[in-house]
């Protein structure tokens, strides 16, 4: 299964707990013109962060998944 292990934002990579401590504390807002807005539950992911999210430059959060790289 496929995990998500960070994000990326604000030209830097997150750890999901900060990522989400900066959605509660306001630092990531909901866009809602997103085509990937959905209501709760299922337009969250697996750390609580909705799937349309974008930080204070209005540019949308990505996730890094566990497989995006492997070592060679």
């Amino acid at each position: 299964m496929t995990r998500v292990i960070a994000y990326t934002y604000q030209a830097d990579t997150h750890r999901p707990e900060d990522a989400l401590l900066d959605w509660r504390d306001g630092r990531l807002v909901i866009n809602h013109q997103h085509p990937h807005a959905l209501p709760p539950p299922h337009g969250v992911d697996e750390h609580g962060l909705p799937y349309n999210l974008q930080d204070a430059e209005g540019n949308l959060i990505h996730p890094v998944f566990d497989t995006d790289e492997r070592p060679v």
